[in-house]
């Protein structure tokens, strides 16, 4: 629990500033608003838990659920004349780096995008859940 909060605070953070420090003129200052109050209460009551339901969510293999490229999908875009091709994971990447595994800073950057938006989003993700377990 104490590595969930640690890993949102720089989120948070990053959330708190951009509610609460209107910059007006190139005069920042500091200003409460609801926005920041609910996304410090998100952050400390509602994230630890939203963020273990949204990372076992992101986690799940999908099995057939995801339709795999075909097997000359790089020979096939170099054919055409693209310089990008489908990597079946997230996207599209660089035709020499489709067949690789992603580098350290996309699923960090990732990572860090879903921590921002569980902040965001905490209260009604945990409610999903809850009525998810209720049936």
């Amino acid at each position: 629990m104490v590595k969930s909060y640690l890993k949102g605070i720089v989120p948070c953070l990053f959330w708190f500033v951009l509610f609460s420090v209107p910059v007006t003129h190139g005069a920042p200052h500091l200003t409460f608003s609801w926005w920041t109050v609910y996304a410090v209460l998100s952050y400390v009551v509602c994230f630890p838990r939203a963020y273990r339901i949204m990372k076992q969510f992101s986690r799940k293999d999908k099995g057939s659920q995801i339709q795999r490229p075909r097997g000359n999908a790089e020979e096939a875009a170099l054919r055409d004349g693209a310089s990008y091709a489908n990597t079946g994971r997230f996207g599209t990447a660089r035709v020499g780096d489709a067949a690789g595994k992603e580098s350290w800073l996309t699923s960090w950057g990732t990572d860090f995008v879903l921590r921002l938006f569980v902040i965001v989003a905490a209260p009604v993700i945990v409610a999903v859940d809850a009525m998810w377990q209720r049936k």
